[in-house]
């Protein structure tokens, strides 16, 4: 993932973050259909989708804990 497409992720707002999840998700689904029934123009397409899945969740997950840290709240704490 390059550095621009980073940035851009940490400057998203939640919904926009969830957003752009969602639509990632039922692309690696269609991509994942698609080499089920034949060859993939792009193998590396999977990998990469994925990864950004995970930075995303990862983003997510630092935004929802990022208040509770100010207040000093443990993590399981914030699930509840």
């Amino acid at each position: 993932m390059k550095r621009k497409e980073k940035e851009n992720l940490i400057n998203m707002s939640g919904e926009e973050l969830k957003s752009q999840l969602r639509d990632l998700e039922k692309h690696l689904f269609q991509i994942k259909f698609k080499r089920s029934s034949s060859p993939l123009e792009n193998p590396m397409e999977i990998r990469h989708a994925r990864r950004k899945i995970a930075m995303i969740r990862t983003w997510l997950r630092a935004k929802e804990l990022a208040p509770a840290a100010a207040t000093g709240k443990s993590s399981s704490e914030v699930k509840k």
